[in-house]
């Protein structure tokens, strides 16, 4: 496969990949049927109602870390034994392939630089291909600018950090007391010493 082919096959391969998670989360059809905690839900479709058919949509173009990123930002939820999406309108993402550059060639792994358009901005993103052998598919393993992009937005570590760190504090002040006292001792033991000198 010459470069041109290639890149055409990474083109498809990353449109495909960009507009699945759109697909399924836009797939219902009808209007909210379930109210749970003041959020509408709706059934899915019976081609995406279980999230194992999900998983193995996503597996197509997706490694595992990264499928599982998107089936839970899909906010799935179980509902009288119908899995459910929240009901509401989808944001359009940029998921079309304006340009494409290859930046890493080796035999079973690339990266791709891309821009993408859509929802009236442009964003770059970089794929890291990889493929188990020559004649495996390639997976996208890694993808850039998932901060930016409710899609692939991993699960949020900063709270847990911000709980962590108030119990540091205290940590400090038990050490800095003692010190305060200890002096107050030894100068109070020097005023003893000096007074039972005549």
């Amino acid at each position: 496969m010459n470069s041109l082919d290639e890149l055409r096959m990474f083109k498809q391969f990353i449109h495909a990949a960009e507009h699945v998670w759109t697909q399924i989360a836009t797939s219902p059809r009808g209007k909210p049927v379930y109210t749970v905690n003041g959020v509408d839900f709706t059934p899915l479709p019976e081609r995406y109602n279980s999230k194992r058919k999900i998983s193995r949509i996503f597996r197509r173009y997706w490694g595992r870390q990264l499928s599982e990123t998107l089936i839970r930002n899909l906010n799935l939820r179980l509902v009288k034994g119908k899995l459910c999406i929240p009901y509401g309108e989808i944001p359009v993402f940029p998921t079309n392939v304006q340009t494409l550059q290859l930046k890493l060639k080796q035999p079973n792994q690339k990266v791709v630089s891309a821009v993408l358009a859509g929802g009236n901005r442009k964003v770059r993103v970089e794929y890291r291909f990889i493929r188990a052998g020559a004649t495996a598919p390639y997976m996208i393993m890694k993808r850039s600018g998932k901060e930016y992009d409710r899609r692939y937005r991993p699960p949020a570590a900063t709270n847990t950090n911000a709980k962590a760190k108030p119990p540091a504090k205290p940590l400090v002040n038990p050490t800095a007391a003692p010190k305060s006292k200890s002096k107050s001792k030894s100068k109070s033991n020097g005023r003893q010493k000096l007074l039972k000198t005549p």
